[in-house]
């Protein structure tokens, strides 16, 4: 399964934020002691009035002193360890995000407008639903997508 793409589902609060991460490791090794690891941190702001910046940063370049059960590694940390490159290829293959106010306008991925979504408003006890298909971005890496309401 570790080919496998991923769905990200950002849940947002009253106040309109969410916060999260990922972690990756081979699971049979103890290579993650050597920062052989995938440490994703994945965050939802407000952008402007209506809008939402939703963000994916390594977070093992932030924590590498607490990455693994709260030690720091015994090794230095590199980006492009063996275990990130084995996944390097592995995508998102797409970002729900629940509670968002109103329809977006625009949906950007790192700048680049994208067309491939769909708004499904409120309903009932239900939230409104912006499910962006396909936003060709990589688990591995830093991005950010733009929703201009």
């Amino acid at each position: 399964m570790k080919q496998d793409p991923f769905t990200l589902t950002v849940a947002l609060d009253k106040s309109g934020i969410a916060k999260g991460d990922l972690y990756l490791d081979d699971g049979v090794t103890y290579g993650h002691e050597k920062g052989e690891v995938v440490w994703r941190g994945f965050q939802a702001v407000k952008s402007g009035r209506k809008g939402l910046k939703i963000t994916s940063i390594d977070l093992m370049l932030e924590k590498a002193d607490v990455a693994v059960d709260g030690v720091a590694l015994s090794g230095a940390y590199q980006e492009t360890n063996a275990f990130a490159q084995s996944v390097s290829d592995v995508k998102v293959e797409r970002i729900v995000v629940l509670g968002l106010d109103s329809k977006p306008k625009k949906v950007k991925v790192d700048g680049v407008e994208k067309d491939d979504w769909v708004y499904e408003p409120a309903a009932g006890s239900r939230g409104a639903v912006l499910t962006i298909k396909n936003p060709s971005v990589k688990i591995v890496k830093s991005w950010e997508v733009s929703v201009e309401a």
